[in-house]
């Protein structure tokens, strides 16, 4: 007996529509990203979105500032379900120590040929490959603040006294914010001369009680700071270039400096955690990122300036971010002397900020 057509069609349809979806369901994997969570909107359009359908992937996100998400890693350890973590350098060194990530593999990584050899492995164990780097420098209401902004050391300043604000000393800037104003305040009794980094950062410490006094407030997201300069509280601040776009759409007439005695560069990292079971999906997750196209693309939105040594950028967005000169000069601080005295320096912090 011969089947008709139109069954045969409709015994097709309902197979596919009993099992298509499960079998699409089981094919779908899952990424979970460790990440901050400023710039979504645009990290979705640039990245996780086009990663998703060249891959096949769900990517799940676990957003917060650097200390939570490490705070989570530490505490599920290999119990984890979080593959791939971005953190700046001062926290994958931290996460390292404590044997939390996993090696990447060179060999699983196209375009890591391409970065600048800095970038390629920050760390030098391959805990992590650095896919942005990001300077901390100054930004002041230039119609404001009668006299402009030059040094670290301006934050004391008697006419800027109530509209400062500066990252608070758990956050990946925080102990760079005081190196960076005891390198001015020693600059300031040496003239000139351009010592090395003072990690104990004696004068500084000196110094935070009068600094404390000038803040409206500290803050932890870019993203609030952001809102301070916004509503007018704040009128100069030390800021991440990764910020400088939401800034700039405050509207304000906001100058941005690059201080007499330097600024501080670092690269954010992305790593695999020790617990993950998605190697190859990270691994290519890495790759994306650090792609010229995805590269580029963050750069061009001022979000991530690049690491990726093909891209180039035009003057007027390359002065924006941390590009071309400034990667010459800026200064790179050694995340293990940081982090010896971090435990000790938020004791201290607290001791003059919470009162």
């Amino acid at each position: 007996m011969r089947s008709h057509p139109s069954a045969i069609l409709l015994l097709a349809l309902l197979v596919l529509g009993m099992f298509g979806p499960m079998a699409a369901a089981q094919d779908t994997q899952t990424l979970t990203v460790s990440i901050w969570g400023f710039n979504l909107d645009v990290l979705e359009e640039n990245v996780f979105a086009p990663f998703e359908e060249m891959h096949n992937v769900d990517i799940v996100l676990d957003t917060g500032n650097n200390s939570d998400r490490l705070a989570r890693l530490q505490a599920e350890g290999e119990n984890t379900d979080i593959d791939v973590v971005h953190f700046a350098t001062q926290f994958t060194y931290l996460a390292s120590q404590e044997d939390l990530l996993q090696s990447y593999n060179p060999d699983m990584l196209e375009n890591l040929d391409e970065l600048y050899d800095w970038a390629k492995d920050p760390l030098g164990n391959q805990a992590g490959v650095g896919y942005t780097v990001n300077s901390l420098s100054l930004i002041y209401r230039s119609d404001l603040i009668e006299e402009a902004i030059t040094s670290w050391a301006d934050l004391l300043r008697d006419d800027v006294a109530g509209f400062v604000s500066i990252p608070e000393m758990s956050t990946t800037f925080g102990p760079a914010t005081l190196i960076m104003i005891d390198r001015a305040l020693a600059m300031g009794e040496m003239g000139d001369e351009m010592g090395e980094i003072n990690y104990d950062a004696d004068m500084a410490w000196d110094a935070l009680p009068q600094l404390a006094d000038n803040l409206v407030t500290t803050y932890i997201r870019s993203s609030a700071l952001t809102t301070l300069v916004q509503e007018e509280e704040v009128w100069v601040a030390p800021y991440a270039s990764f910020a400088i776009g939401n800034l700039i759409n405050t509207g304000h007439d906001l100058s941005t400096v690059v201080p007499e005695e330097g600024v501080v560069g670092q690269t954010n990292m992305i790593s695999i955690t020790a617990a993950s079971d998605q190697a190859d999906l990270a691994h290519a997750y890495i790759d994306w990122f650090i792609s010229h196209d995805v590269q580029l693309a963050e750069a061009l939105d001022l979000i991530d300036s690049p690491v990726n040594a093909t891209v180039e950028l035009p003057e007027d967005i390359c002065a924006l971010l941390t590009c071309g000169e400034m990667l010459d000069t800026m200064i790179v601080l050694d995340q293990a002397q940081v982090s010896d005295r971090l435990e000790d320096w938020l004791e201290r912090w607290n001791e003059v900020m919470v009162r």
